[in-house]
């Protein structure tokens, strides 16, 4: 896609207001009227069109939090008082350059403004120090949230902003020119790249503010940055961000200086409010060692929340499940307290079109053609092995998932995505030597394909006799021949997909140099990338649509860390690829439920004015092979059993999803189960007056499969609490003693006019009362009395002999 074609996508993603129907007929009247002064081709049009079709149908529901009880709620009644002009300028970027639609950008508008309230008033009098997590999904786009935060907080008056990355100086560098991008707007090594213009992003918006930055896309925080920085930062106009590392020498000089150069002398401490906003919160900030000692970055990083008088801590997190296990009642006297979020704990939740573990990995996954399984990748790397291990001859499904990655280029780019980045992944070893070895064969493997290709692409079909086109072919025939293009076609453009191609391993000390997008923006980088920890956490592999993983990790953190696939794949989901063994498979399924439940449980809290410190007991973990997160993290952790049992009880679930394809998807799954019954020849009870409901219809005896089935597809509200679809599914089918094989099925019915036809039958529908709930998304019938149903129901099935 070209930049006129983007300069027209934005115009037109502006045009549209927030929650205004969009037709195929408008798009392309507004699509025609932009494109006067810029003829396009008919392709070109097309692709248009078809890009906004995508863009404007994404959607994202508004995220739940947990909360301590005492905070007094401020930043809603100060936006009157406050000038937006950071995020009104952040705003306009998401929708101009970052190609958002309204939907998404009020979510994200709405969501940062439930955090800011959640954080404190930095114009107050009174000192403070606030501790909040914010739980995203692993590549969900994360930092696009904590900017729209950042430009709030500015706007609000905090006055230093720290943004601690990981543990790679590539990530860093990442980080870093994300921020400059969305909340500087200058670019701070323009003049190195002799670029004519130092405005980048929002910058490009709004030239009349910007922020100010110590750090840059080049340099953390050092000992020449803090020799060129002058008198106090409170000197300084604009907000102060700083992008660090989290490593201790870092920590330690900013802590120093600051400490030397920046405090009040007459209160000890450093007046400007301090918003701390630490990403992949779980990875080397969580303090590891038993008892009262932190480890170095816990404590480097509290000592620096410690020198203001205000501060406000915020982790960012896919993986919280280190974070949730900090003690909360553990503190120090001269540290200050530990980094447990006490005071909010915020479950956003990812756009309609995030690519997760819940799509991929369950059978039933709308991406799980994605899986291929790797298993013969033992005999190349064993999951076990030691940092001499030589690999041995490259297995058949890395030398396929090769051929895919060339095989992808070729098709992206007779889709017009000619200068998109690509990347493929491979991680199967811990050990840089290995890594070293392994990249050097698919180098070689990489650079005979090309010659040969290069030699043969235009012989069509007699090109076929040749063994990397045979190969290719096959691949092409196994996994890609849906597509809209034939070989003859693909093949033809195999020389310029691959020609590009380069093959690097990646580490900690390279990843910058390696991992070069930046300097490949005009024409788009394609790479092979092999390796381990860097690959792992936080790195971003633009344009990924080949990931090769075969590790051997036990811990939900590490392993979601690990699945770089997660994320956004715009016009090229259908080409993605992730090898995998069974065993992760199986692993990647349990923790994305686990995920899920975490997430779920905060809205159930939520509904129940729980605590973050209540929180903190919620995680599920009770799949022997796996862990939660390293057991150094876990110190302070117990188990707990959940019991759930509706034996004797009558539960109802009152709480009903506000969003309408769940809405739609659970009148599906309804329906489906009352016609399968009656389709397998379980006639109904009705009008039986020996049957105590003798007016409603009724199934009795129904085997439990049909139970399990229903249940496991039904979508309950997370604020029904005592209504855990999972784990009902688990007792009823672990049940031995054939109490729960047959069930009696009741469907209550009303007086409304509105009737749901089912199998023949029409059922004249209830009719309820009900309450709002947008602060859990939900629809809460019967108002406060939270009932749905009628006591009566629990007769279902029963005669009145016995009823």
């Amino acid at each position: 896609m070209n930049k006129i074609q983007e300069q027209i996508i934005s115009h037109v993603q502006m045009d549209i207001e927030p929650g205004e129907v969009v037709t195929e007929e408008l798009l392309t009247e507004l699509v025609r009227f932009y494109s006067c002064r810029h003829p396009l081709s008919e392709s070109e049009f097309k692709e248009v069109v078809v890009d906004l079709q995508s863009k404007l149908a994404v959607r994202m529901d508004r995220g739940a939090y947990v909360k301590e009880k005492n905070h007094i709620s401020w930043y809603y009644a100060a936006k009157s008082s406050i000038n937006p002009q950071f995020w009104t300028r952040y705003s306009t970027y998401l929708y101009k350059d970052a190609g958002f639609n309204s939907d998404v950008i009020n979510s994200i508008d709405a969501e940062t403004d439930e955090m800011m309230d959640l954080l404190s008033d930095p114009t107050q009098q009174l000192a403070f120090q606030r501790r909040g997590l914010v739980i995203g999904d692993v590549q969900s786009g994360k930092t696009s949230t904590y900017l729209a935060l950042m430009n709030k907080a500015a706007d609000a008056g905090y006055h230093i902003i720290i943004l601690l990355t990981g543990t790679i100086e590539k990530l860093r560098r990442q980080t870093q020119g994300r921020t400059d991008e969305g909340f500087v707007g200058l670019d701070s090594t323009a003049f190195n790249k002799n670029k004519d213009s130092v405005f980048v992003g929002v910058g490009n918006i709004d030239r009349s503010i910007s922020g100010w930055a110590v750090t840059s896309t080049t340099s953390d925080f050092n000992t020449s940055t803090a020799n060129k920085l002058s008198g106090k930062l409170s000197s300084i106009n604009s907000p102060v961000v700083f992008v660090l590392k989290k490593n201790k020498s870092v920590l330690e000089k900013l802590e120093g200086w600051m400490r030397l150069f920046n405090r009040n002398p007459a209160t000890g401490t450093i007046d400007s409010p301090l918003l701390m906003i630490d990403d992949e919160a779980d990875n080397a900030s969580v303090s590891t060692k038993p008892g009262e000692d932190p480890t170095t970055i816990n404590k480097n990083i509290r000592k620096i929340l410690k020198l203001f008088s205000k501060a406000s801590y915020v982790g960012f997190t896919a993986t919280p499940f280190a974070n949730i296990f900090i003690d909360p009642d553990s503190s120090q006297e001269m540290l200050g307290d530990d980094l447990f979020p006490r005071d909010f704990i915020y479950a956003l939740e990812a756009p309609t079109n995030y690519i997760g573990a819940a799509s991929i990995f369950p059978k039933e996954g709308k991406y799980h053609f994605m899986i291929n399984d790797n298993g013969d990748c033992e005999r190349y790397v064993p999951v076990k092995h030691k940092k001499d291990h030589v690999p041995g001859e490259i297995p058949l499904s890395l030398r396929k998932a090769v051929a895919g990655f060339v095989i992808t280029n070729a098709i992206r780019d007779l889709r017009g995505q000619i200068t998109k980045h690509r990347s493929m992944m491979v991680n199967v070893s811990v050990y840089v030597d290995v890594q070293k070895k392994i990249a050097d064969q698919l180098d070689s493997y990489v650079r005979e394909m090309q010659r040969e290709i290069r030699n043969y692409y235009m012989m069509k079909e007699v090109a076929l006799q040749y063994s990397s086109f045979a190969f290719l072919k096959d691949v092409y025939d196994q996994y890609y021949s849906k597509c809209e293009f034939e070989w003859d076609t693909v093949q033809t453009a195999l020389w310029s997909a691959i020609a590009p191609i380069v093959v690097r391993y990646v580490n900690g000390g390279n990843a910058a140099k390696n991992l070069n997008y930046d300097e490949n923006e005009e024409l788009g980088l394609r790479i092979i990338a092999v390796g381990g920890y860097s690959l792992s956490r936080g790195l971003t592999l633009e344009g990924l649509s080949t990931s090769y993983f075969y590790r051997n990790t036990k811990m939900y953190d590490t392993l979601m860390q690990m699945g770089r696939w997660f994320g956004y794949r715009p016009h090229y989901e259908d080409l993605c690829q992730v090898w995998i063994n069974q065993d992760a498979v199986d692993w990647y399924s349990y923790i994305s439920e686990a995920s899920d439940e975490l997430k779920r449980e905060v809205r159930r809290m939520q509904a129940e004015q729980k605590t973050p410190a209540d929180f903190g007991l919620c995680v599920r973990s009770d799949d022997a092979t796996l862990l939660v997160t390293a057991r150094n993290k876990m110190r302070t952790a117990k188990d707990y059993t959940m019991t759930v049992s509706l034996s004797g009880n009558i539960i109802e679930t009152p709480f009903i999803h506000m969003n309408e394809k769940v809405q739609a998807d659970n009148l599906h799954v309804t329906r489906q189960l009352l016609e399968s019954i009656i389709a397998d020849g379980i006639d109904p009870v009705c009008g039986d007056k020996q049957y105590a409901l003798a007016d409603k219809l009724q199934f009795l005896g129904v085997p439990q499969q049909y139970v399990r089935d229903f249940l496991g597809n039904y979508q309950s509200h997370t604020a029904n609490s005592n209504f855990h679809t999972i784990e009902l599914v688990k007792q009823i089918t672990s049940s031995t003693d054939g109490s729960l094989d047959k069930w009696d099925i009741v469907v209550a019915s009303g007086t409304g006019e509105k009737k749901l036809n089912v199998g023949g039958y029409s059922i004249p529908c209830v009719q309820r009362s009900f309450g709002i709930r947008p602060d859990i998304g939900a629809f809460q019938m019967s108002g406060s009395k939270s009932r749905l149903g009628n006591r009566s129901y629990a007769k279902g099935g029963l005669k009145k002999s016995t009823g």
